[in-house]
C-alpha cells in the first residue's frame, strides 16, 4: 500500500513536469504562457510587454531584437531596428530568400549591432518560433542563458500596447518600425 501511494505521488509530480524542448506550432506548454513565469526551465528570461519596455531605453545594455517571423509579417511592421532571422524548428525547410536564424547568422547580427543580449520575438504568446529560437540558442548553440530573452508578448501585443497608450504612442518610433508606426 505504501509503495502504491509513493508511486501515485511520483506519477502526479511527473505529470506536472514540463520538458524543455522545441515545440510545434500551438504547443508551447501552458505553464510557460503564464505571465507570472519570468524564467523558462533553461534559464532564459520570458518577457511580456511591460518587461520589454525598459530595454528600449537601456543605456547599460545593447539589445538585438530578432524577429523570427517570415518576411511577409516583418514587412507589415516589426520592432524598431529588429533583425529578421526566420526560425521555426530545427531541421525545418524555409522558402528561398528567407534570412534564416542560425548560430552564424545570429552571431553576425549581434556583432553588427554591438549587442550583448538577444531578444527573440514573433506573433505573441502562442507563437512557437521565438520560443524555439531562444531554446536552441541556449541548448544547441551554447549561448549564455542570461544573454537570451524570449519576448512572449510578441510584436502584435507591443503594437497594441503602443497604440492604446497615449504616452507610448507619442514615442512610437522608439518601439516600432516605420511600417508599424504608419499603421497606428
Amino acid at each position: 500500500m505504501r509503495i502504491g501511494m509513493t508511486l501515485l505521488v511520483c506519477l502526479a509530480l511527473l505529470a506536472n513536469v514540463v520538458v524543455a524542448q522545441e515545440v510545434p506550432k500551438g504547443k508551447i506548454p501552458p505553464a510557460h504562457l503564464d505571465t507570472k513565469v519570468k524564467e523558462l526551465p533553461w534559464q532564459v528570461a520570458a518577457w511580456d510587454v511591460d518587461d520589454a519596455l525598459p530595454a528600449f531605453k537601456s543605456k547599460t545594455q545593447k539589445v538585438l531584437w530578432v524577429d523570427t517571423r517570415p518576411s511577409s509579417f516583418f514587412k507589415q511592421g516589426t520592432i524598431r531596428d529588429a533583425a529578421l532571422l526566420v526560425y521555426n524548428q530545427s531541421g525545418s525547410d524555409y522558402p528561398d530568400g528567407e534570412p534564416v536564424c542560425t548560430k552564424e547568422s545570429l552571431e553576425a547580427a549581434m556583432a553588427a549591432a554591438g549587442a550583448d543580449v538577444v531578444v527573440f520575438f514573433c506573433q505573441g504568446p502562442k507563437c512557437h518560433r521565438s520560443y524555439n529560437a531562444a531554446y536552441v540558442a541556449v541548448k544547441d548553440w551554447g549561448m549564455n542563458p542570461s544573454k537570451v530573452v524570449w519576448f512572449r508578448g510578441g510584436y502584435p501585443n507591443l503594437f497594441k500596447s503602443v497604440g492604446e497608450s497615449p504616452k507610448l504612442k507619442r514615442k512610437a518610433k522608439r518601439y516600432l518600425s516605420d511600417d508599424g508606426v504608419a499603421k497606428l
